[in-house]
C-alpha cells in the first residue's frame, strides 16, 4: 500500500519537531525512512514551496520520493494531483489532518491516517528500530584473530 503523506501537516503534528526548525524537513524525513523500511510500503511525502536546490521531485531511496509543487501549486493541489493518478484507491494510504484532502481522498475511496496518529506510530516505529540497532551492537558474535587463536589452542587444532 502506498502512502501519501501531507508533509508540512505532519510536522505540524509532531510534538518533538517544529515548523520553525530548518532541519524539520530532514528530521521527518528520518522518522518516515525507517517506517517506510520496516513497512517496506512505498511513500510520498509532499512539501509546500519549493527546496532550495529547485529540484521538484527527490529520491531517498527506492520506495521513498519526497516531491514539491510546482510555482504557484500548494501541497494540496500536488496531493490530489498525485491521487488523482492512482487507479485502485483503496490500496492508498493518506496521511493528513487537513480537512479538505481527507474529504477529498475520502470520495475517492483512499484510506486515511490522521497525522497525529501516524506520527505516533513513527515514533513507536523509530523506538523499535533505534532497540534493534542497539542490540545488534550489543551481541556482536565476531571473533578476533586472538581469540579464533585461543579457541583453536583449546581444542588442540
Amino acid at each position: 500500500m502506498p502512502y501519501i503523506i501531507d508533509g508540512d501537516n505532519l510536522i505540524g503534528s509532531c510534538s518533538d519537531i517544529s515548523l520553525e526548525d530548518p532541519q524539520a524537513r530532514s528530521k521527518l524525513i528520518h522518522l518516515v525512512r525507517r517506517f517506510q523500511e520496516n513497512r517496506n510500503n512505498n511513500v510520498i511525502i509532499v512539501f509546500d514551496g519549493v527546496p532550495g536546490n529547485g529540484v521538484q521531485r527527490e529520491e531517498v531511496s527506492p520506495k521513498l520520493c519526497v516531491r514539491y509543487p510546482p510555482n504557484g501549486s500548494s501541497a494540496d493541489e500536488e496531493i490530489k494531483q498525485i491521487l488523482d493518478g492512482f487507479d485502485y484507491f483503496k490500496d492508498v494510504i493518506l496521511v493528513t489532518s487537513d480537512r479538505e484532502l481527507r474529504e477529498f481522498a475520502k470520495k475517492k475511496g483512499a484510506k486515511i491516517i490522521n497525522s497525529i496518529e501516524f506520527f505516533f506510530e513513527l515514533k513507536r516505529i523509530s523506538r523499535i528500530s533505534g532497540m534493534e540497532e542497539e542490540t545488534k551492537k550489543r551481541i556482536d558474535a565476531r571473533l578476533s584473530d586472538q581469540e579464533v587463536d585461543l579457541w583453536l589452542k583449546i581444542f588442540d587444532q
